[in-house]
């Protein structure tokens, strides 16, 4: 199913590795934050996402490059992913939206962080589902272009989260 895909996924997956690590220096600004309660919420809600999002892409192009696993295996893993990265994005839609955990927090936010990112797992799902349905060439496709867009969308947030971060300063809480 991914054969011909391996530069594909040692590029996705050496990129999430890399942000992966750059997320946990990130982390390293909210140390000293002045509300610590308030920091570890919103860790929970904007911080550990985005590390959710690209251990899928790194977990995926691990799977991908894989020798020896079957196709129904794969599928299987795959949705697995689709799954874990669904609830996170609608726990953060939950918090944003009907908890409203961040009253200050940017109405761009549920979209960025929540429906976007639930978008593109819900297509990384549904590929996952095609491999069942005899279509593991579209099944393919239709996970590189999810994981392209989750890896984008994980870039586009962390860059949100750092810059907001620096621009409170140290001890800021990752809150957008």
């Amino acid at each position: 199913m991914f054969e011909h895909w391996d530069s594909f996924y040692l590029l996705m997956g050496g990129a999430a590795g890399s942000l992966i690590g750059l997320l946990f220096i990130v982390a390293t600004l909210t140390k000293g934050a002045q509300d610590p309660d308030s920091a570890l919420r919103g860790a929970s809600v904007y911080l550990s996402p985005v590390v959710i999002q690209l251990g899928v892409v790194l977990a995926i192009s691990a799977i991908a490059a894989a020798p020896g696993l079957s196709v129904q295996l794969c599928g299987l893993a795959v949705a697995a992913c689709g799954l874990v990265g669904l609830v996170a994005a609608g726990r953060v839609m939950f918090h944003l939206k009907v908890a409203k955990s961040f009253p200050t927090a940017h109405w761009t936010d549920f979209w960025w962080y929540g429906a976007a990112v639930f978008t593109a797992d819900l297509l990384l799902t549904a590929s996952a589902a095609a491999i069942w349905l005899a279509a593991p060439a579209h099944a393919a496709r239709g996970i590189a272009v999810s994981l392209v867009l989750i890896l984008l969308l994980a870039i586009r947030n962390a860059w949100d989260l750092v810059t907001w971060i620096t621009a409170k300063g140290p001890g800021a809480q990752p809150q957008p």
